[in-house]
């Protein structure tokens, strides 16, 4: 064999094996779409609803809520005046308890947040009373109150005024430096810095806050109406409930339900148009 022959390569050798792109792995967490979303929800809630009503029919007392006859009872309950005059009564008393609670807790918590040694004095009461139960308060607001809506709106107040201070104050605290050091470095003044700086850096805070404030303020209203037989839907529910009227009963419950679903959604959707740079907001 010739040198040449020894020292040639042979092409195969020469030349690189081709190199595969390695494999994508295949994703799981593909975004559903809207249309199959919805149709997903809709069968978890009609197979929900069909269990209900075949256990009822098959098992439990004949007296016990149905799905066909909460159908049935919605719109006779909804158009009586019985209904009207109670959620009336009670939706009165939660927008007004909200304004004064969530004025007032978002307030102070902005104060909370940016003043520590306010933080230290008021930190320990403010926890204590948010992790405390407001049906605890309820008889002695009665007493000192009197059975009247002024105990529903002190509870209700209440009730909505913890949660916005926890919730800002965790905001106002967290405002992120740069914004701060930018404020002094513009000489903004206090009220400026307040309005243009701490409020829109807190704002996801303060609904937040709002959100579980509503929550809290409904229950707090029915539980007032329960206890001290005050005119609203809790009272209403109770007084069905009693009278084995399940199914108005629970019309009232589904409204209640309601009430709070739409609080939660228009508060993300004003956050959304007032802050619409918060990445985070749920969509």
């Amino acid at each position: 064999m010739t040198p040449e022959a020894l020292t040639k390569t042979p092409a195969s050798a020469a030349a690189p094996a081709p190199v595969r792109p390695p494999k994508r792995p295949r994703r799981t967490d593909r975004p559903v779409g809207r249309r199959a979303d919805v149709l997903g929800k809709l069968t978890v809630a009609a197979l929900v609803l069909a269990v209900w009503e075949v256990s009822v029919r098959l098992w439990l007392p004949d007296y016990l809520p149905t799905p066909t006859g909460v159908a049935g009872a919605a719109w006779p309950t909804l158009t009586s005046s019985d209904f009207r005059t109670a959620f009336g009564e009670t939706l009165g008393g939660v927008l007004l308890g909200l304004l004064i609670g969530c004025v007032a807790g978002t307030g102070l918590g902005l104060a909370v947040g940016r003043v520590p040694w306010l933080r230290h004095l008021t930190s320990p009461y403010v926890s204590g009373l948010y992790a405390m139960p407001m049906l605890a308060i309820v008889p002695m607001a009665t007493i000192w109150l009197g059975y009247s809506s002024q105990t529903r709106l002190a509870v209700i107040a209440l009730s909505a005024f913890l949660p916005c201070v926890v919730s800002t104050g965790d905001g106002a605290r967290n405002v992120p430096v740069q914004l701060s050091e930018l404020a002094q470095m513009l000489r903004l003044s206090r009220p400026r810095v307040v309005v243009d700086v701490l409020l829109p850096a807190t704002l996801p805070f303060v609904v937040a806050g709002v959100q579980v404030a509503v929550g809290r303020a409904l229950v707090g209203a029915v539980a007032v109406e329960f206890l001290a037989s005050l005119p609203g839907l809790g009272t209403f529910i109770l007084t069905n409930a009693r009278s084995f009227d399940q199914d108005a009963a629970f019309v009232a419950v589904l409204v209640l339900a309601v009430l709070g679903i739409a609080a939660r959604t228009g508060t993300e959707a004003a956050l959304r148009r007032l802050a619409p740079w918060h990445l985070h907001v749920n969509r």
